[in-house]
């Protein structure tokens, strides 16, 4: 009997679902897909860099990420490395907000088509896998990583990821796991992590809860081929994490863990709502509060809310997939919890909740299938109705209470012990979310969560009353048309209408060619990664990881670098254009003009100041001085300027920056995508200075012979050149490059040889 609900026609539904859901943004913005946030300042950005670095021929380092970063290193967090990335690298580069389109939507029905393929093994009533694969790709943990976009690469294979799992369980498909792990590590390598624990706790319960089908031996056969897939992702793995090891963002991350488990404890009410509740956006809250904001705290399944989800938490039963779902959802509630799936790198981000959606909509649909009384809905309606009047009415109403009656006495009462309280404590207290009116914005957000809502749980109570449920020409067409206008619905908070003219303003020109610069440029007023999109190196950034060697730079002149790692300043001297070689400043309408302090790069160096003195500062007068003198004096460490004892001197004198200020650098500078050459000439041995991170990987010569790279000013670089007129030559490599390409092919090659003798061996068994 031919299949209803077969794949063919699951790919023509998804189809049809996520072209609607997505048509008022694309025809809003001429067939281009654009979103708030990160999609646009970070995604279209470093989709158009990683093109340019790519089509160099040597893409190892990006100069227009702030001040240079580790291209292969930094990116493959974001792109260049996935498959889904390659079709945006071949279209033009006029056509790419279309190509997004395209590739939005297939990453949603290959989404829909892979949770189909695993959800079919364990659903046997052939209408709910089918229903159960769409909810999958139109959750709401999908609806929010709509702002990060490469996120939803994740979603779109982790359902064939275990459908292997379990092949492999049954003795099948060795070979094809490796080969799904090493795309899993193509696609995004952070989320390889996450994926790597919860397959661990997969194992041990369908071991533990297969009433002797599955043993040990089987349990350790996926974990070899688990890891032999990692093993040949090595090319991308040990890249990738060497320049993580660099920055602080990792590195720092164990620092204040208590501290910062604590204060996940109130991301309880956001995990709570993410799981029962719809979301209405990423940037906005019905509530008024940003509290545990992009954390990706979404996991609502369309049409089947969370009814199903307490019935599963309330039944005992022995079943692995009920097991691992109250096991992982006591896991994501509790502080710390979360941080499991991070190896506590961060233990607020719920990013892993691509494994607990599909696990909830396994534990859903068996609740249907077996059958469920109506005295457990009614349980499981009372619950929800008490969780949202604790994290939806109850701080809505604090908010208002707080904005309208309360707002004024308490300031009276700050003023007048103001005098007690820190400097700006009324001001930091007045200003917070909950002190500020309800605005238009506040309240499109309401509208949005409260039609989401409805739009749920009005028709899966009819649905459940009626008994439509489990009626599959009543039920199929629910779920699509429920899927796909909340989907739209959540788009109207986060679409953005974009004029390219005005917002990606010569976006399209010559994008493509490869890096070639001799200067810095300041764009004002746009935003941190436009550097990206005009191949016009300048000093914004906002990314994910920075070095160590950027970040020190930025703590000594006071550059922001928490973990958001954006690059806002606490320091506004017009000095900045000397020390990082900016030229030229465009303003908000285009004019350039030439910046009146700009030196080029590669100045010398004659004196110093001790950097054990200058502690990060969010002072904008001690920034400002520290840059200033950064004009004739750099920052060294101690065991640095004694080294170079002869070379430099200490300071011994004041300066005027603006009379004393280097007005000539290196003769020839330029930098490519491979590192930078430069002349210089001088009458004595002398430090010469280039504000280029000091990342590891770099090498230097003078006249074809190496010499070592010194660290200046924090985290940037320097050299000590000889008299004379002399040729100048800065390489840069990518770490673990080399040994990683030579892992991953001997371990390629050694599993096609295993292909080969193991189809051998079962041919023969078969003669």
């Amino acid at each position: 009997m031919k299949q209803k609900y077969s794949t063919k026609y699951l790919l023509l539904i998804s189809s049809l679902m996520i072209v609607t859901a997505m048509l008022s943004v694309i025809i809003s913005n001429n067939g281009n897909l654009y979103l708030v946030g990160d999609y646009m300042s970070q995604q279209i950005p470093f989709i158009k860099e990683s093109k340019r670095l790519l089509l160099s021929g040597q893409p190892f380092w990006s100069s227009n990420t702030f001040l240079g970063s580790n291209f292969l290193g930094t990116y493959s967090f974001y792109n260049y490395a996935s498959p889904f990335y390659w079709p945006l690298f071949l279209i033009p580069e006029s056509m790419l907000g279309i190509g997004l389109s395209i590739t939005f939507a297939i990453k949603h029905i290959i989404a829909a088509s892979t949770a189909h393929l695993y959800l079919k093994r364990y659903i046997k009533t052939e209408h709910l896998s089918f229903i159960g694969a769409l909810i999958y790709a139109f959750s709401g943990f999908v609806m929010d990583s709509t702002y990060y976009f490469h996120f939803i690469d994740v979603i779109a294979v982790f359902p064939a990821l275990l459908y292997l799992v379990d092949e492999v369980l049954e003795g099948r498909k060795k070979v094809t796991l490796s080969l799904m792990v090493l795309l899993n590590c193509m696609i995004n390598y952070y989320f390889v992590i996450s994926t790597s624990v919860f397959f661990l706790m997969y194992l041990i319960f369908k071991v533990r809860f297969s009433n002797g089908k599955y043993c040990f031996k089987d349990a350790l056969r996926c974990i070899i081929f688990y890891a032999v897939g990692g093993i040949a992702s090595m090319f991308i793995l040990l890249p990738s994490a060497l320049s993580l090891l660099e920055t602080s963002k990792a590195t720092g991350s164990f620092s204040s863990t208590l501290l910062r488990g604590l204060g996940t404890i109130p991301q309880l009410i956001r995990i709570l709502k993410g799981i029962f509740l719809p979301s209405e956006g990423v940037l906005g809250s019905v509530t008024g509060f940003m509290y545990s904001s992009f954390n990706s705290n979404v996991a609502f399944l369309p049409f089947l809310g969370g009814v199903f989800l307490l019935i599963a938490l309330r039944r005992k039963t022995d079943t692995w997939y009920f097991k691992l779902y109250k096991f992982l959802f006591v896991l994501t509630v509790i502080p710390f919890g979360n941080g499991i799936f991070s190896l506590f790198t961060n233990v607020s981000y719920t990013r892993w909740w691509y494994a607990f959606v599909l696990m909830g909509i396994i534990v859903s649909l068996r609740i249907i299938e077996e059958k469920f009384e109506n005295t457990e809905v009614k349980k499981s309606a009372k619950t929800i109705s008490i969780i949202s009047f604790a994290v939806v009415g109850l701080p809505l109403v604090a908010k208002i209470l707080c904005a309208y009656v309360l707002k004024n006495p308490i300031i009276a009462l700050l003023e007048k012990f103001s005098s007690k309280l820190p400097d700006n404590a009324v001001k930091a207290v007045t200003e917070a979310d909950f002190f500020a009116a309800l605005t238009a914005k506040d309240f499109a957000y309401i509208a949005t969560f409260i039609i989401m809502t409805v739009a749920t749980y009005l028709p899966l109570f009819i649905y459940i009353k009626k008994g439509w449920i489990y009626r599959a020409k009543k039920v199929v067409p629910a779920v699509a048309l429920i899927c796909t206008f909340t989907y739209c619905a959540y788009f109207t908070n986060e679409a953005v209408i974009c004029n390219p003219a005005e917002n990606y303003k010569g976006a399209d020109i010559a994008t493509s060619q490869e890096t070639e610069y001799t200067h810095r440029t300041i764009h004002n007023n746009a935003f941190a990664n436009y550097p990206c999109v005009v191949n016009q190196p300048g000093i914004s950034t906002f990314i994910s990881f920075k070095s160590h060697s950027t970040a020190q730079f930025c703590n000594l002149v006071g550059y922001e670098n928490t973990l958001h790692l954006n690059s806002n300043k606490f320091f506004n001297t017009p000095a900045i254009q000397s020390v990082l070689s900016v030229k030229t400043i465009v303003d908000k309408d285009g004019t350039e003009q030439n910046a009146p302090y700009y030196t080029p790069f590669g100045f010398e160096y004659e004196y110093y100041l001790p950097i054990e003195n200058a502690e990060y500062t969010t002072n904008t007068k001690e920034n400002n001085k520290r840059i200033e003198n950064m004009t004739v004096a750099c920052y060294l460490d101690k065991e640095t300027a004694q080294k170079l004892d002869g070379i430099v001197k200490p300071l011994d004198k004041e300066i005027d920056w603006k009379k004393d200020f280097k007005k000539e650098g290196a003769q020839d500078f330029l930098m490519t995508s491979s590192g930078f050459t430069a002349k210089s000439s001088g009458n004595r041995e002398r430090l010469i200075f280039f504000s280029v991170p000091h990342d590891n990987g770099w090498k230097a010569y003078v006249n074809g012979k190496e010499t070592e790279i010194y660290t200046v000013n924090g985290g940037l670089m320097g050299i000590v050149v000889p008299s004379g007129e002399i040729e100048i030559e800065f390489t840069f490599t990518t770490p673990g490059l080399k040994a990683g390409i030579i892992v991953s092919a001997i371990t390629l090659t050694s599993l096609a040889a295993y292909a080969v003798v193991d189809k051998i061996k079962k041919s023969k068994k078969e003669d």
